[in-house]
Order: C-alpha cells, then sequence, then structure tokens
C-alpha cells in the first residue's frame, strides 16, 4: 500500500511527523527514516513549518514506526516491557496508526 504524504514536521526531539493525505499520520526518528521510509525524500514534501515543532506524537504518545507497541517509547527491538506487544512496531506504515489496547477508551 502506497501512502502519499501531503506534509510533514521536525519536532526538537529530533522525530518527523508524516502526515498522508488520507489523514493518516507516522512519526520516525530522524535518524530511523531512511530505516523506515527508504522511498521518502522530504524535498520533495512540504515542510508544514519552518520552525521546529515540540510536543509530537513520536515523544508525547510514544507513536512511531521505530518505537515499541508497548507505549515505552523504546525502539521496539529493545524493548524488555515484558508485555504481550513488546517487539512490536506501534505503527506500520500502510497497516495500523497505532496500536490500541482493547480496554482502552479508544478502543471503545
Amino acid at each position: 500500500m502506497e501512502i502519499n504524504f501531503k506534509e510533514y514536521t521536525e519536532c526538537e526531539c529530533g522525530a518527523i511527523t508524516l502526515f498522508g493525505k488520507d489523514g493518516l499520520t507516522y512519526s520516525c526518528a530522524r535518524k530511523n527514516l531512511k530505516r523506515f521510509l527508504p522511498d521518502i525524500d522530504l524535498r520533495k514534501i512540504k515542510r508544514a513549518y519552518k520552525q521546529k515543532t515540540y510536543a509530537c506524537d513520536h515523544c508525547v504518545n510514544h507513536y512511531g514506526l521505530d518505537l515499541c507497541a508497548c507505549g515505552s517509547g523504546e525502539p521496539y527491538e529493545e524493548c524488555d516491557a515484558g508485555l504481550e506487544v513488546c517487539g512490536h512496531p506501534m505503527q506500520k506504515l500502510g497497516e495500523y496508526e497505532c496500536v490500541v489496547d482493547k480496554r482502552s477508551w479508544l478502543a471503545q
């Protein structure tokens, strides 16, 4: 599934958040961008703000292609929180925007 991104932001935490034309957003640490989004060229996507943003989904909510689904904020390959979802990414491009526990109010 190909996602077309209309714009992006860069946060002080070092993460890039990409906003899709379909309304979905995906975040990733800039240093991991080529690993998780190898075909993305930020020069071809509109930057939403010239200045860096603060408190993005990556640093506040721990949403990211490179972060653990448990919400710890750790890389999913290294997380040792011991939860069922550990070892899985919080976001998966073209599949899901975030992992939500079935008991969460977001799942209602």
